[in-house]
């Protein structure tokens, strides 16, 4: 019977804690434009940015392949949008998306920003220390 009582009392929690990792994510941050870069990724293994000189954080920047920058622009803010993304920003060089789970509704952040022939990426977890890959 103790054993049944701790067991409830330790889905609780987790409940809890879950909850309130999702509400403490709601908001969302709008950069002004004199903010809009790429900062570091912290120091938890839920981000990446392709700006990061080592791993575990690193990722490859995608190259752009048209001619035309605000061709390739267009394409991954429709790719964003395709695949679920709200667009928060967006002005031709600097895009700040942001992606919501299904099932516990975490926020995970995109941004991307145009640079010369390619486009550098930051993706960033909002809760937690993980984003389990």
């Amino acid at each position: 019977m103790i054993s049944f009582k701790i067991a409830i009392a330790i889905v609780f929690l987790v409940i809890i804690y879950i909850a309130s990792l999702s509400f403490s994510t709601r908001h969302d941050r709008i950069k002004s434009a004199g903010e809009r870069q790429l900062a570091p990724c912290p120091d938890r293994p839920n981000c990446v940015l392709s700006q990061a000189i080592k791993n575990p954080h690193a990722i490859e920047a995608f190259t752009l392949l048209e001619n035309n920058k605000t061709i390739s622009w267009k394409k991954l803010i429709a790719a964003i949008q395709k695949s679920g993304g709200k667009i928060l920003i967006d002005d031709g060089h600097y895009c700040h998306a942001v992606f919501t789970s299904t099932v516990f509704r975490f926020k995970d952040d995109l941004e991307a920003v145009l640079n010369n022939d390619q486009i550098d990426i930051r993706s960033a977890s909002r809760a937690g220390r993980s984003d389990l890959g």
